[in-house]
């Protein structure tokens, strides 16, 4: 088949640790599969989460994992992992993870952007997954979320503070981060419910050309074409002006 007859859908792309990796898990709402649901027919949702992974490894992992074809959008999302205490397996100075980091979005120079901070961690929830003490903090944390924050202003990207709005919401609402956070670490439904938010609102703002509500399904809907004759000129005419784009 002639691959420019094809009608392949842009991708959003998405990339981080387990807080990316989970975020396929409906069971708590997870914050990718809510936004390949919210895209559906207009760009494909490819997750491309790796549990367990700091920014270290994910820079030289990333290249090997993902075309850079076809992507319209990318969200980043790591920091929980490379705050882990040193001299743990994970831990990734900071200054190197914002090195890091840079690193991981040279790799999509010219696309669209998005670096997410990773959330808080809730000490006492987490703290009890342990038999010991817990192998990192919310305090250790912080210092990984500034650095996005940092690097983001930088390089001039849009920041989705996920930090922020956890914290803010909690104090405003009077309640603890455990309700956003099913082990003190990773995202429950109120956490994913979050961070799709915040996602939504920052493509909105930083990218109004990718926003849902105005983009048009990539195949025609079954409404607009009466019979086959219909569709395949449809087809035909959306193939040529997006070769021509």
């Amino acid at each position: 088949m002639d691959p420019q007859a094809t009608h392949q859908l842009p991708q959003i792309v998405c990339i981080g640790d387990s807080l990316t990796q989970h975020g396929w898990d409906v069971g708590k709402r997870g914050w990718t599969a809510q936004l390949a649901q919210t895209y559906l027919r207009r760009m494909d949702v490819v997750n491309r989460g790796l549990s367990g992974f700091n920014t270290r490894w994910a820079k030289h992992t990333v290249p090997r994992i993902i075309s850079p074809q076809n992507i319209r959008l990318v969200c980043i999302l790591f920091g929980s992992n490379d705050a882990q205490f040193a001299p743990g397996k994970y831990h990734v100075p900071v200054d190197e993870f914002t090195d890091n980091l840079r690193d991981i979005t040279r790799m999509f120079a010219g696309a669209r952007m998005l670096l997410v901070t990773p959330p808080p961690v809730a000490d006492r929830l987490y703290e009890s997954m342990f038999e010991g003490p817990a192998d990192r903090c919310c305090e250790s944390t912080r210092l990984y979320a500034d650095a996005v924050r940092s690097l983001a202003e930088e390089l001039r990207i849009p920041c989705v503070d996920l930090w922020t709005a956890m914290e803010t919401t909690a104090t405003s609402t009077n309640t603890a981060l455990d309700s956003f956070l099913w082990d003190g670490l990773h995202l429950n439904a109120n956490g994913n419910d979050l961070l799709f938010s915040l996602l939504l609102q920052a493509i909105k703002s930083s990218y109004p050309e990718l926003n849902p509500d105005s983009m048009p399904f990539v195949v025609p809907g079954h409404l607009d074409f009466a019979n086959l004759d219909e569709l395949t000129h449809m087809l035909a005419h959306s193939t040529s002006q997006k070769a021509n784009e």
